[in-house]
């Protein structure tokens, strides 16, 4: 039982002994020698902690617990209110909603442009009237692109841009290495725009077609 096996493990008080009921073998008490008392809990030198005075459904006819009771805790604790949990909360629960970032309002790009026959204006400083397909705009720009990822720093990857940028680009920026500086929305047009914003900082883009022809970008903040 519940009892005998707490009893065996621990050490009762001086004079008492655990005896076995002659009426029920399976239950057991104890006499303490001298005075002659019995009792069904064990008299334990450490005390045990008790059931609260709360839950009658513990103690036999409303007295002390019969030694009998069964050790289930199932049966132990019926009808007790759970006790709450002093686990400390998991990081989960701690965790704070990480702020949402501002929306961008502006950021700053290099870009190249090639232009070609369907352009919005077909001339540049390179070339006063552009015969070339947008194929072949698409084709130039897609090999200079291939230059500008075979750079192994952002560093070098800007330096290179602005160079090709002076020498390729068919916009008046090219003077200054392909700098639109900083530009807000609404300033673009909507597929550049769009592209400008989407990219991460030092990150080129893909081919961006707008009405003026294909652009490479390279943003920079």
């Amino acid at each position: 039982s519940f009892d005998e096996l707490d009893a065996g493990q621990e050490e009762l008080q001086d004079g008492w002994e655990k005896k076995t009921s002659r009426s029920d073998p399976s239950q057991v008490y104890f006499l303490h020698q001298q005075s002659g008392k019995t009792q069904w809990e064990p008299p334990l030198k450490r005390p045990r902690v008790r059931a609260p005075a709360l839950a009658p459904h513990l103690s036999r006819s409303g007295g002390v617990a019969g030694a009998g009771a069964t050790a289930s805790s199932g049966d132990l604790f019926a009808g007790l209110p759970e006790a709450a949990s002093d686990i400390a909360p998991t990081k989960e629960a701690q965790k704070i909603p990480e702020p949402q970032p501002k929306p961008q309002t502006h950021v700053r790009a290099l870009h190249l442009l090639k232009k070609h026959a369907g352009s919005r204006r077909p001339s540049s400083w390179r070339e006063k009237v552009i015969t070339k397909s947008l194929e072949e705009a698409t084709h130039l720009l897609k090999e200079i692109r291939k230059r500008l990822v075979a750079c192994e720093t952002k560093d070098k990857l800007r330096a290179e841009f602005e160079r090709l940028a002076r020498k390729e680009s068919d916009c008046g920026s090219a003077q200054e290495g392909g700098s639109l500086g900083k530009f807000g929305r609404g300033t673009m047009q909507p597929a550049f725009e769009e592209a400008a914003f989407g990219l991460k900082v030092d990150e080129l883009s893909g081919i961006v077609s707008t009405d003026s022809g294909v652009h490479l970008i390279l943003r920079l903040e």
